[in-house]
């Protein structure tokens, strides 16, 4: 290779690798929207499976698609109004009785103080209760103040709501979309593997939204049974966080725990007692056959991808992070495949 053939070989290195970190750059600058799209595709992917059951029936793309919506719509309508108008009153009767749990707080605390400091510990109780209570009240001003930017949220939903849809009605609407974001030449490889993570997300997808489920049950019915005040809220938190492998389970029990010795100690006790019980019966019994034919990933991948998903992405990002992990998975997989044939 001659000189000049090494300096345009070194120059389109990059400015290839300037585009890629430019167009990175840009997907961070617009998150939100590429978070949304990426939701949107996911969704459609975890429906596939539901509307290819349907046409197999021998209904037509277009009304396997809408009664799969229109289920999921209805579904969704359900919960929010058995559940969300109980969730809220629960939320704010805990926020009455704070006076109340502060006081108990404060009595344990102090018991806390005084064996740190037996045991040579710095541990200032007023410091500690007010970064608690400023905490506490942070969480519920955030949630509120992005409860009122209702038009934006609007525009959002319906955004995600007519792109989830045009995928799943478009004939291999995901295929196509991975192929308007790869060249002709690749277009064989992108099939491929646009295929392979559909199969491995829809899976994923699907059993973690009957894990959820179940977990939800398992939390609600012994919390009801063992006494925990506002089972049903703590329950619906745990159900939410069983998104999170690893670490889910371990923030669902956080709530449960602090109300219980918020109410007394024995009760914060059986709480945390019961959770272990309830996640090793998750984890040995239940997710592994519900979960059986999802992809198993490396532990602290996910960890980290949920770490990077929350700083990126908020909330959105933490969902999207394992989904994401999976795709990525599908292109590692290929590249060792291709590397070792």
């Amino acid at each position: 290779m001659t000189f000049d053939e090494r300096v345009e070989v070194g120059t389109k290195l990059l400015l290839r690798a300037a585009l890629l970190v430019g167009g990175v750059y840009f997907l961070y600058l617009l998150r939100d929207v590429a978070l949304l799209v990426l939701f949107a595709v996911l969704t459609a992917a975890a429906l596939t499976p539901a509307v290819t059951k349907l046409r197999e029936w021998g209904l037509s793309r277009t009304a396997a698609v809408i009664i799969t919506y229109l289920l999921l719509f209805l579904a969704g309508v359900t919960i929010l109004m058995i559940f969300v108008p109980v969730f809220f009153s629960e939320i704010k009767e805990f926020l009455g009785n704070w006076p109340k749990y502060s006081d108990r707080l404060g009595s344990l605390l102090s018991g806390l103080e005084a064996y740190m400091q037996n045991v040579g510990i710095a541990f200032d109780k007023q410091t500690f209760f007010a970064n608690i209570e400023g905490s506490v009240a942070s969480w519920f001003g955030g949630f509120f103040s992005t409860t009122v930017n209702v038009f934006q949220g609007i525009i959002h939903a319906i955004g995600f709501f007519f792109l989830a849809l045009y995928l799943s009605l478009e004939e291999k609407g995901i295929e196509k979309f991975f192929l308007m974001l790869t060249p002709d030449q690749y277009h064989k490889h992108a099939l491929s593997i646009a295929s392979r993570m559909q199969g491995k997300v829809s899976q994923w997808l699907f059993g973690q939204a009957i894990l959820m489920l179940i977990a939800f049950t398992i939390y609600y019915i012994g919390l009801s049974i063992i006494g925990v005040p506002y089972a049903l809220a703590i329950a619906f938190f745990g159900g939410l966080m069983e998104i999170l492998p690893y670490i889910g389970p371990v923030l669902a029990a956080i709530p449960a725990v602090l109300v219980g010795l918020l109410y007394s100690p024995g009760l914060g006790l059986i709480a945390l007692a019961f959770y272990f019980v309830a996640h090793q019966v998750e984890a040995h019994i239940v997710a592994p056959q519900v979960m059986k034919r999802s992809a198993d990933l490396n532990p602290v991948a996910l960890i980290i991808a949920i770490l990077v998903g929350i700083e990126l992405g908020g909330p959105l990002g933490v969902i999207l992070a394992v989904p994401l992990t999976m795709m990525l998975s599908v292109f590692v997989e290929d590249i060792f495949i291709r590397k070792n044939a």
